[in-house]
């Protein structure tokens, strides 16, 4: 039996809601330490890494951003939001070709998922900087 109880799922959504405030508050080592918290609650889960790399993408910690993601990606090769999240970092750190192959697959793979979008919005940004 543990010694604290697990949280319910709509407790961690809430706690992972307040994370992306925090983040979007640029109250990065503050929304660092919720997005390992819930790591370490459900370790199960892809999105506390994945946020905990959008945290890192914004201070510019893109390779260990992309640690994070190769290690959801390790265990969920599936995954949309991993797969969008590693081409984007990819882009930003100047492998144009490699990241705009993974959204590519993304946009196939996607269908109309929020995933797609954004990987066809990086995509279409990328197509216009080079205009």
């Amino acid at each position: 039996m543990p010694l604290l109880p697990t949280p319910s799922d709509h407790e961690l959504r809430v706690v992972l809601e307040a994370g992306f405030l925090l983040r979007d508050l640029m109250r990065y080592d503050d929304a660092s330490l919720v997005f390992q918290g819930v790591a370490a609650l459900r370790p199960d889960l892809e999105l506390p890494p994945l946020a905990l790399a959008s945290v890192l993408i914004r201070q510019g910690e893109l390779v260990r951003a992309q640690e994070l993601c190769e290690t959801v990606l390790a265990r969920q090769p599936d995954s949309l939001y991993a797969r969008v999240q590693r081409g984007e970092i990819l882009l930003y750190r100047g492998f144009r070709d490699e990241g705009e192959e993974v959204l590519r697959s993304v946009v196939a793979d996607g269908g109309d998922s929020p995933h797609a979008v954004t990987a066809q919005a990086l995509l279409d940004t990328m197509a216009a900087l080079t205009e």
